[in-house]
C-alpha cells in the first residue's frame, strides 16, 4: 500500500483513526484508550475514523475539519503542502506545530506503542521537505 501523507507530512494510512475502517470497533477503543493514555486525548471510540487528511469533512477525523493548511490545499487541490509553490505559509507552520512534540512523547513508550501512536507523526517535516524537492525537481512521485 502507498503511503497516504496529510497536507502537513504526517502519514496518514499510518495513523489509528485511518485504519479504523479496515479494523473495526475493537481498534477503534484500541486507539481510544491508547490516545487517551499517550496524549490525553478524550475521545470517544466512534470518533476513531477518518479518511485521510484530504477526505470531505464527514470523512476526517473531527479536528481536522478546523486545519487551515489542510483547507488551502483542498481549495488548491494539491496532495499536499508540498506540492505548493509557497515554500514559507504561516498555515502550514500552524498544522506542522501541533506534531512537533510527538518525538519526545513517542521516546517515553514501549516500542509497539511508539510504532503505531507516534510513528506516523514524527518526520512530518523531513517528509514533506523531501516531498517538495522531488515535486519541484520534476520527479513528482508521492
Amino acid at each position: 500500500m502507498d503511503k497516504l501523507i496529510s497536507a502537513c507530512g504526517v502519514i496518514c494510512s499510518g495513523c489509528g483513526a485511518y485504519q479504523a475502517a479496515s479494523r473495526g470497533s475493537a481498534h477503534q477503543q484500541k486507539v481510544a484508550d491508547a490516545w487517551q493514555r499517550i496524549y490525553g486525548l478524550d475521545v470517544k471510540p466512534e470518533q476513531i475514523s477518518c479518511g485521510g487528511c484530504l477526505s470531505p469533512d464527514d470523512q476526517v477525523y473531527h479536528t481536522s475539519t478546523r486545519c487551515s493548511a489542510r483547507r488551502c490545499c483542498l481549495t488548491k487541490k494539491l496532495k499536499n503542502c508540498a506540492e505548493c509553490p509557497v515554500e514559507s505559509c504561516e498555515l502550514l507552520e500552524k498544522a506542522r506545530s501541533v506534531w512537533d512534540t510527538v518525538p519526545q512523547i513517542g521516546a517515553t513508550l514501549s516500542a509497539s506503542d511508539f510504532e503505531m501512536y507516534a510513528l506516523p507523526y514524527c518526520g512530518h517535516r523531513e517528509r514533506l521537505t523531501t516531498l517538495r524537492k522531488k515535486f519541484f525537481s520534476g520527479n513528482n512521485v508521492g
